[in-house]
């Protein structure tokens, strides 16, 4: 809910939370009190590798810059790593200065950070360039106090406090001058435990929050975005205290229906364009696909590296004002080449439009949030007969009539002159995210297995695949491959791509072929081999061994699997037995592996199918029992016997 104002009794709390704030917003470093000295152990945690003993952010929207400071204590061995220290930013958007630092060691003596400051790369794809300012404290030992702080310029307002941290957190403090010129006012939305005080206004307008012992965040495979499970505060300026929700994001959609139409227009370009593209005659599915296939030629400088100042000038590329500017010249942005496919679409008789959505791989869609950048994509809908369909052309490599899956099952808005309505995006499915691998071994004596893999990625798979890998020469997207194959096979397999096709296509699958050798995987018993079923999953374990869970269960999207592995027998060998078909069917998914015997060979079939992306706590117990039963049919075997000439 929206915190109201003026809380009186935080007063004198947040006036001396207010002094602190100046002192480090100044470069100061604050006094250590007898207590951070005496601290040994977090509360409850007494394993804790280190505690934060103080951490301040201080944001200034008026001047624009952020600056943070962080108190660290160290408690065990493992908690020296917090010695060095990444500061991690988004070049395009921020930049990292003022940096300082220092150890105190448990006998009180100062030792200041004079070292060098590296900068490394933590993500790189295309556009999106994360990196970190990297630095190591002097002398951190078990005892020791570790402080830094530094400034993080913004070049857009992105305010929010994030309240928790990997550690316990003893005290924290944040303060926000907000930019209040013209008709702007600031609001805020608290996503704070119960019973936490919520941040007040103070002097100037100045909001202030002041907390104590806050547990530290753990983090767990396969969760929802931090995000949405940290404690937090959002702020957003708006232009009117009383706007409701509704009112909120209707004039919004009345503005980016606005700026939407006047980009699109109605040209004559384009209607020459579609002339082009299909033939009247066509049915409007085949239009569709032929308007889809030509938009998805565009060059996507959405996905391309971030370029220089000077990279820029020498390449002269002009901001394109409307969509007939985008197909004359070739090239455009994300929203761009939505807004193109709209634009043919039309042209070619059919009825389509504009959405803005969110995205759901950083945070969930939140009404009450009355901040635009939530509803930060495009995407097309267009009428085909009675159903309308959801596009995603500005995403390369995407299928015809599939959304990428962060944009499915996320709520948007479908634009028109009224301000548009509330829409969600389609469901994903497991049909849209397929791997098939399909085997043909042979079974030396001694136990090796070697042969081929074929391996086929469609829908979802392919398309993160080929995005992920769109900036990699063939060396990389070989070794991409190959060591996906590798961490599916027992440790020791060599494994050796001999083919790879579909890294440009759309609809058509993603497959590679390799060259597997096994050594050692099956294992002799006397006169007989044991021959595991699972060949691709013997060394993956339950991912959800614990017994309980702090948060959901969170997938990008349901997948389904699906193996068949042919073994050539050694010869003077034959089937003795096979272990019963295993099948699982709960209602969140299936799983079916089925081995047979066929003459000299053995067959194995495999297929498990997860038909659901998130999955609340209260459905864990169940999850976790079918991965059980899952690894339970991986880890059966075969049984195979040695016997003797002219008996098989």
């Amino acid at each position: 809910m929206r915190d109201a104002r003026g809380v009186g009794l935080l007063l004198l709390i947040l006036a001396v939370a207010s002094l602190t704030a100046d002192a480090a917003k100044k470069d100061d470093w604050l006094p250590i009190t007898d207590e951070e000295r005496q601290f040994k152990e977090v509360p409850g945690d007494p394993g804790a590798p280190a505690v934060l003993l103080y951490r301040e952010t201080y944001t200034d929207d008026v001047d624009n810059y952020e600056h943070y400071y962080y108190r660290i204590k160290i408690l065990t061995e493992e908690g020296r790593k917090y010695g060095d220290v990444e500061v991690p930013f988004w070049k395009a958007l921020f930049k990292v200065d003022d940096i300082k630092a220092r150890t105190i060691r448990p006998d009180g003596t100062v030792v200041n950070f004079s070292g060098k400051v590296f900068e490394k790369v933590l993500v790189k794809h295309k556009s999106l360039k994360i990196q970190a300012k990297t630095f190591t404290l002097p002398e951190v030992d078990v005892g020791s106090i570790i402080e830094y702080q530094y400034t993080l310029k913004p070049s857009v307002f992105n305010t929010h406090w994030t309240i928790q941290h990997e550690l316990f957190t003893r005290r924290a403090r944040f303060f926000l001058r907000p930019y209040l010129e013209g008709s702007y006012n600031i609001q805020w939305v608290s996503y704070l435990a119960r019973g936490r005080t919520p941040p007040v206004s103070g002097k100037d307008n100045a909001i202030q929050l002041e907390l104590q012992n806050i547990p530290a965040f753990i983090k767990e495979e396969f969760m929802p975005p931090e995000k949405m499970l940290q404690e937090r505060v959002a702020f957003y300026y708006t232009r009117d205290w009383d706007e409701t929700p509704d009112a909120f994001w209707k004039r919004e959609g009345k503005e980016w229906h606005e700026a939407v139409e006047e980009f699109i227009g109605k040209r004559k370009g384009i209607e020459q364009a579609v002339a082009q593209i299909v033939d009247p005659a066509d049915p409007p599915e085949t239009k569709l696909r032929k308007i889809y296939a030509r938009v998805q030629q565009i060059r996507n400088l959405s996905y391309e590296e971030e370029k220089t100042e000077k990279e820029e000038k020498r390449e002269k590329l002009k901001d394109n004002k409307n969509v007939e500017d985008v197909w004359k010249r070739g090239y455009g942005w994300r929203a761009e080449i939505t807004r193109l496919f709209v634009a043919l679409a039309r042209a070619a008789g059919l009825e389509a439009a504009s959405a803005r959505i969110s995205q759901r791989d950083e945070y969930f869609f939140m009404k009450d949030l009355l901040d635009w950048r939530q509803l930060n994509n495009e995407v097309a809908i267009v009428r085909v007969g009675n159903q309308e369909r959801f596009f995603d052309p500005a995403t390369p490599f995407c299928p015809f009539g599939m959304l990428r899956a962060w944009r499915t099952g996320v709520q948007g808005i479908r634009l028109d002159a009224q301000g548009g309505v509330f829409i969600k995006t389609p469901e994903p499915t497991p049909d849209q995210a397929v791997v098939s691998r399909r085997a043909e071994l042979t079974l030396s004596e001694d136990g090796t297995l070697e042969g081929t893999v074929e391996m086929a990625f469609r829908g979802q798979e392919a398309l993160d695949r080929r995005l992920g890998n769109m900036d990699e020469d063939e060396a990389g997207r070989r070794k991409e491959l190959e060591d996906e194959v590798r961490g599916a096979l027992p440790t020791g397999a060599e494994v050796a791509l001999e083919s790879a096709s579909g890294w440009e296509g759309t609809e058509e699958p993603l497959v590679a072929r390799f060259r597997i050798t096994i050594p050692g995987l099956v294992l002799p018993t006397g006169r007989r081999l044991l021959v595991p079923l699972g060949i691709f999953h013997t060394t993956r374990g339950n991912p959800f061994e614990l017994q309980t869970r702090r948060h959901a269960v969170y997938y990008d999207y349901p997948f389904q699997q699906e193996d068949e592995v042919t073994i050539q027998l050694p010869d003077g060998h034959r089937v003795e037995t096979l272990p019963a078909p295993s099948r699982s069917n709960p209602r969140f998914g299936e799983f079916e592996l089925v081995s047979e015997n066929d003459g000299g060979r053995l067959r194995i079939r495999r297929r498990i199918r997860l038909n659901g992306y998130y999955f609340p706590v209260n459905q864990y117990l169940e999850l976790r029992s079918f991965y059980s039963e899952v690894k339970a049919g991986d880890e059966q075997q075969a049984v195979l016997e040695v016997v003797e000439v002219g008996q098989r």
